[in-house]
This record gives C-alpha cells, structure tokens and sequence, in this order.
C-alpha cells in the first residue's frame, strides 16, 4: 500500500490507532485535493481526524464556512464506514440546513480584511430558528457527550488491516 507521501507501506505493521497517530502528524502536509488520491483506508481516519480537529478548535460554524466543510459528504461517509451512524445523520442534517459550499462562498464574498474580526452570523444569512436547531444538532455530536468514536475508528482500521493480511 502507499502511504500518503507516496513511499510503499507495510499497513500490517499498524494497528488502528498507530495509523491514525502517523497520519495525524503528517496529513497536515498535503493539500485536502490530494487527500482524494490515497487510499481509502487512509482517507477515513484522514477526513475524521480532520474534522475532529475542526470541530474541536472553532466549532461547526467555522466547520461549515472552512474549506474543511466543502469536504462533508467525505466526512459522512468515513461516519458510515466506521459504524456511527449518529454522527453521520447529524452531521447530514446540519449539512442540509447550512450547506458548506453555500456558507463558504458567502464567507468569501463578505468582503472582510485581513485581521477584521467577524462572526459566522454577521457573514451568513441564516435565521436564528436555522442557528439554534444547528447548535442543538452540534451538541448532539460524539464531541459533545460520552460516545467514543474513535474506538469506532480504530476497530474499523484493525478489521480492515486484517483482511488485508488474509490476502498476502
């Protein structure tokens, strides 16, 4: 298998977790365009670390107007492929009431300086109906309660490194 800077790698080598340790130290280096290239076992734990890292720091409204947000149907996806469902519904429904591409566009459009100071409401036009049911779904996400995701996560890579060893 290739790893995301090219090189051949030994996956078999790796458990889940020490997959997602390596590319969580590295995957800042390339361009999200080229996250499209690696492989899919790499592109999971890729997309959801990332969002994780989004959503930690700023948040779903900057989530949803950051580049990161053009790439939520990916994000989605790596949800429904690990098994948390949840997640990936909440995350879709959010997504259906700000559309990230939308929000990104406005975002540019607004015509803010470097270093002015805004906030996702002054930039957007979404009504506070719109505002308050997102901040109930974000509050809803792994993020904000008990659920472990990542355990998800790694038992997902673990399997699928598994059957990778059954074919060599």
């Amino acid at each position: 298998m290739k790893w995301i800077d090219g090189s051949d790698i030994d996956i078999q080598q790796f458990s889940g977790e020490r997959i997602c340790e390596k590319l969580s130290l590295e995957l800042w280096e390339f361009e999200r365009s080229q996250w499209l290239e690696w492989d899919e076992l790499i592109q999971i734990p890729a997309f959801l670390i990332a969002f994780d890292t989004e959503l930690t720091m700023e948040g779903i409204f900057t989530f949803l107007e950051n580049s990161l947000g053009h790439y939520a149907p990916r994000i989605i996806y790596a949800f429904q492929a690990i098994g948390d469902e949840q997640d990936a519904m909440i995350l879709s429904e959010i997504c259906q009431l700000a559309f990230p591409d939308t929000m990104r566009k406005e975002f540019l459009d607004s015509n803010l300086q470097e270093y002015d100071i805004s906030s996702f409401h002054h930039n957007h036009e979404l009504n506070p109906e719109t505002v308050s049911k997102i901040e109930k779904l974000e509050n809803q996400l792994y993020l904000n309660n008990d659920f472990d995701m990542w355990n998800l996560l790694f038992q997902f890579l673990d399997s699928e490194i598994d059957k990778q060893n059954c074919f060599t």
